[in-house]
């Protein structure tokens, strides 16, 4: 990801570390709230700071002779483009970013950009309504800055993404406003990468719905399963209702540790092999250790079939986690 990537922005003081010591170029940092404690050693790592709030801004001017930061403001749109609540940053009521009629066309001083983010999975016509609410909303913005982040939930690798559309958008922004523009392309950096393997240990049949008990936690090792809720893709399953039904089931103590039920051509069988698809985003950095379930290995899996162990864990992660 390194080599694909012009940098990174980082939401917390650990995330921007990583960032530092793994990915070069130029490294970004936006978080709801920036702790005082903590700030020292942030410009260690990043070179742009985004604000959320105008009291925000306010404490990073402040530091900002000393240690020669950029600055930017996030802004709330009020464009509702994600759909699940859990993931909307854009309502009113929202505490990330500052609805721009608050600001009474008056943008900050020296804030040389602008922060949007309100996309999760979306395509390039969300977007394009995006830039549309900025510019009847916060025209005024895009006119005093340098610099425009659009954020994540941008699904740039997905099949049916219309890629020329958001050159358009972005040309559109850098002609009209002279505007450098950055994107956050997290999910669909590793869209449909990665893959869960778990094995059947037992078939639970209560009141004529199967349950297949799994060697992992859906609520531990895929809590988004649960959070959001999504149903995950599964190899060789369905969720049409053809074929052999199971709900698949974690082996915790939690009543709700299952995703869905799944159809398959055959009957499952202990031991039988489960595999849950695109994986990659939003698992390995939200997964918990609880009920104390044996966490999954990682491994790499190379051009020619064969697999390296890149990381596994074992009760002392576990007991040190408490």
């Amino acid at each position: 990801l390194a080599e694909a990537l012009d940098g990174c922005t980082a939401s917390s003081l650990h995330e921007a570390r990583l960032a530092h010591e793994y990915f070069p170029g130029h490294h970004h940092a936006y978080s709801p709230a920036y702790s005082p404690r903590d700030f020292p050693e942030w410009t260690n790592y990043c070179q742009t700071f985004t604000a959320n709030s105008l009291q925000q801004i306010d404490f990073l001017q402040n530091l900002q002779t000393k240690n020669n930061l950029e600055i930017g403001l996030r802004i709330n749109p009020l464009q509702n483009e994600a759909g699940n609540p859990l993931y909307d940053p854009s309502s009113p009521q929202s505490r990330l970013g500052v609805i721009a009629k608050h600001l009474k066309n008056q943008w900050p001083e020296g804030v040389t950009g602008l922060h949007v983010h309100n996309l999760y999975e979306n395509d390039s016509h969300s977007l394009e309504r995006t830039i549309q609410a900025l510019e009847r909303d916060a025209q005024f913005a895009l006119d005093a800055c340098q610099w425009i982040n659009l954020g994540g939930g941008h699904m740039i690798s997905k099949g049916d993404y219309d890629l020329d559309h958001l050159i358009q958008l972005i040309e559109h922004l850098q002609k009209t406003y002279s505007l450098k523009v950055i994107l956050e392309p997290g999910a669909a950096v590793v869209w449909e990468a990665g893959s869960l393997h778990t094995h059947v240990l037992d078939i639970v049949a209560q009141d004529e719905v199967a349950t297949a008990l799994l060697d992992v936690s859906i609520t531990a090792h895929m809590p988004d399963c649960i959070e959001m809720p999504y149903t995950p893709q599964v190899r060789e399953g369905r969720i049409t209702s053809e074929g052999c039904r199971y709900r698949l089931g974690g082996n915790s103590c939690l009543a709700g540790d299952f995703v869905g039920d799944y159809y398959f051509d055959h009957g499952l069988f202990i031991g039988d092999e489960v595999v849950f698809l695109d994986m990659a985003h939003y698992t390995t950095v939200k997964t918990h250790f609880f009920n104390g379930v044996h966490h999954p290995s990682v491994y790499l899996k190379h051009t020619d079939g064969s697999y390296t162990c890149l990381k596994s864990y074992d009760y002392n992660d576990y007991q040190s986690k408490l």
